[in-house]
């Protein structure tokens, strides 16, 4: 993030308790240290040197276990997240103390609700990260599937999440978040390289039915207006996006607003996803451009 930062700081969407709860539930953008954006608590230092050593230490392809990577670490770091969210929803029951019977019923349904849905992400993503885990520990990346869009600067979003296509960037259903099967997912990082910055989707090949369908949905875009489908894209399906100042403080109002609103589209996890959130918007404030295009589909 050192390519986007200043003095060593960028936004990101606050979506703590204590700021939703100051902030009538909406994700509010703050300035945060790169060092504090960039880490969790998932790996001693040795594991996580020696395992993302070709993502930090080679020069960025991608190759097979490049992508693998970048599906891999989002990943662990979401199932990490999950797992702090049902500690909270623990604590959500203990916040009712003094509030009228209504209120109390109404948090205790709400927490109730919330962590089902939460127990169900980390079921999925435990099913995924298992498997992935092994081939990771066998070291076969040829199931790895990507698509990277290369751009001609880095990015002024950065971000990395995994994630279940749900609609196509022109509003046609995937699949659906209340099929009782696992859900297929993917690995998807806006990132600095070398030679500019790149947009990485990542897959395994039992997951191509949905995430082909995805990416297709993208690519069939006119190159010039990819950047700015990303901008949607991110903004509504991840948390995990960093941003950087002059470019964020460099908007007008109207359209931070709307930027906002994005990041606010999935903070509910019982609301359902609004079936045209990717659809052009004709909102245009990426400044990065696509130069070209690597895949590995098979």
């Amino acid at each position: 993030m050192k390519a986007i930062a200043r003095d060593g700081h960028v936004y990101q969407g606050a979506a703590d308790l204590m700021t939703l709860q100051r902030t009538g539930g909406k994700v509010s953008p703050r300035l945060v240290g790169i060092n504090e954006a960039s880490t969790f608590w998932g790996f001693c230092q040795a594991h996580d040197s020696a395992t993302f050593a070709p993502l930090e230490t080679r020069i960025f392809g991608p190759t097979e276990e490049q992508a693998f990577l970048l599906a891999y670490r989002p990943l662990v770091k979401e199932l990490y997240l999950k797992q702090r969210q049902l500690e909270t929803s623990a604590v959500m029951r203990d916040m009712d103390r003094g509030k009228p019977p209504f209120d109390q019923f109404l948090l205790q349904e709400f927490a109730t609700d919330y962590a089902t849905s939460v127990q169900a992400a980390i079921s999925d993503l435990t099913h995924h990260k298992s498997n992935i885990d092994r081939l990771l520990l066998a070291r076969q990346f040829s199931s790895v599937r990507f698509v990277c869009l290369h751009f001609d600067r880095a990015p002024d979003i950065m971000c990395s999440g995994f994630l279940q296509a749900l609609y196509t960037f022109g509003g046609t259903p995937i699949q659906d978040l209340l099929d009782n099967s696992v859900l297929e997912q993917f690995g998807v990082s806006l990132i600095a390289t070398e030679k500019g910055g790149a947009a990485v989707f990542s897959w395994l090949d039992n997951s191509d039915a949905t995430s082909g369908i995805l990416v297709d949905s993208l690519l069939s875009l006119p190159y010039p207006e990819i950047p700015d489908a990303l901008v949607r894209f991110v903004l509504s399906e991840m948390e995990n996006c960093f941003i950087r100042p002059e470019w964020w403080e460099s908007l007008d109002a109207d359209t931070q607003h709307t930027l906002m609103d994005r990041m606010n589209h999935n903070v509910n996890p019982l609301k359902t996803t609004q079936t045209d959130h990717l659809i052009d918007d004709g909102v245009r404030v990426a400044t990065w451009k696509v130069t070209h295009v690597d895949q590995k589909r098979s």
